[in-house]
């Protein structure tokens, strides 16, 4: 029950930011937002406050900012869909980009706090494959199958690159720095969820204030990178459907989090919240990126979208996500018992 408190929370928290985002820069951009919201269903306490009305609703289930003429023809002046297409496009471009900016700062907070991952091994996890093949702590890993390794990240990478065109069974090169002197071993890895892991918990090296904010966003850069591969995996056939997770894989994943500490249950907060921003850029009908799509078209051909048409698209991509939301539940639901 605790995890489910703390997920519905910190999901209505980026919500409300997202929808925030939206909210500011259609009120920037004269375009008359009629109704911001948290929550769906029945209202259980509302506030009109100039043209918009502020309301919570009773299902804790999403949020929105309902401008005028968004998904539907309007004679106002101030209509979303009267609006100029770069203003249009700002404004929808903004929820997602909230997210990713929050995202950072999560990521830069936590670094800087906690101190950011180093190249070199802090202690071993239970069953390292790494330890029983000779490796020690305060070795700095340099090379991963001949490639540079600069910073934490790029052993993930490398290692995930490497098998996705190598068996499981395959060694991989692995060469280390150990007392100013190199070693380098062919090692075989052992796989959590079908992730290649060396197993080890890296070395934390303090970081400054400027140094935590970069950190931060290249989190974000390296996420959305992260995302991308994903996608192409999932369209090519690399990645089965069981990889996927919905809002029961969320709600347990921060239960566990939040049992790590509260740094870790930031951290994933901001996980989500860059999945949420990266999710809402694709130009999938009745998301942003869809209408961040349309506004892009219309700005370079000046040419308008039919409303008509546009409004089929958006309830077809409705009904296939809610489709897709609810077989990934029905799977999550399954992996419980």
């Amino acid at each position: 029950m605790k995890s489910v408190i703390i997920s519905i929370i910190m999901f209505l928290f980026l919500i409300l930011i997202h929808e925030f985002g939206h909210f500011i820069i259609a009120k920037k951009s004269g375009i008359r937002v009629n109704e911001f919201a948290i929550g769906m269903g029945p209202k259980i306490f509302s506030k009109q406050k100039g043209e918009t009305l502020y309301s919570v609703n009773l299902f804790p289930i999403g949020g929105y900012c309902a401008m005028e003429g968004e998904d539907s023809e309007s004679d106002d002046e101030r209509s979303f869909d009267k609006a100029p297409a770069y203003k249009r496009f700002f404004t929808i471009l903004a929820g997602p980009l909230t997210n990713l900016i929050f995202a950072g700062l999560i990521f830069a907070f936590v670094s800087f706090n906690t101190g950011t991952a180093s190249t070199s091994i802090g202690n071993f996890t239970k069953n390292s494959p790494i330890k029983a093949q000779g490796f020690k702590v305060n070795d700095e890993i340099v090379e991963i199958d001949g490639n540079k390794i600069n910073n934490f990240n790029d052993i993930s990478k490398n290692l995930e690159n490497y098998y996705q065109k190598h068996g499981k069974n395959d060694k991989i090169s692995l060469k280390v720095k150990r007392d100013n002197k190199y070693i380098e071993k062919n090692v075989k890895v052992k796989f959590e969820n079908k992730r290649p892991l060396l197993g080890f918990i890296p070395k934390n090296k303090d970081v400054g204030f400027f140094e935590s904010i970069k950190i931060g966003f290249k989190e974000v850069g390296s996420m959305i990178v992260l995302m991308i591969n994903v996608l192409k995996s999932l369209f090519t056939g690399k990645l089965g459907f069981s990889a996927l997770s919905g809002p029961v894989g969320v709600v347990k994943e921060m239960g566990r989090q939040a049992n790590l500490g509260i740094m870790n249950l930031l951290f994933f907060l901001g996980y989500i919240s860059v999945n949420l921003g990266f999710f809402n850029l694709l130009p999938i009908p009745a998301l942003d990126g869809s209408k961040i799509f349309t506004s892009l078209f219309e700005m370079i051909t000046k040419k308008t979208v039919n409303k008509k048409i546009e409004e089929k698209f958006t309830i077809g991509g409705f009904v296939l996500l809610l489709g897709l939301i609810l077989l990934v539940t029905i799977k999550d639901l399954i992996s419980l018992f």
